[in-house]
């Protein structure tokens, strides 16, 4: 489930938005699928477009609870953020800004 990427740790308590963390993690993955380019700007378009259309879930966690708790958000808002991956990815696909 997890890259080798480090995730960012929040000081302990700390808050983060489990969404982000999420969408940060499986967009390389779905970018990869579609055969997208992989430059930094149509990685960060991916993830703000899919962000864009996501709500934020801003979480409390202290150290020990971040995994645990991710994997938990995980599961309960999996289908909703590859659904609006793939919507940004097809997106970031037809009008890439690196051109520009």
């Amino acid at each position: 489930m997890w890259h080798d990427a480090p995730l960012p740790i929040p000081p302990s308590p700390g808050y983060m938005n489990v969404m982000q963390v999420l969408v940060e993690e499986k967009a390389p993955k779905y970018i990869e699928m579609f055969g997208l380019c992989s430059c930094k700007r149509c990685l960060e378009d991916v993830k703000a477009l899919t962000l864009n259309h996501l709500p934020p879930k801003y979480v409390v966690l202290e150290r020990g609870d971040m995994i645990p708790r991710l994997t938990v958000y995980e599961g309960k808002f999996s289908s909703d953020i590859t659904a609006q991956l793939l919507q940004a990815c097809k997106l970031v696909m037809e009008r890439p800004h690196h051109s520009r």
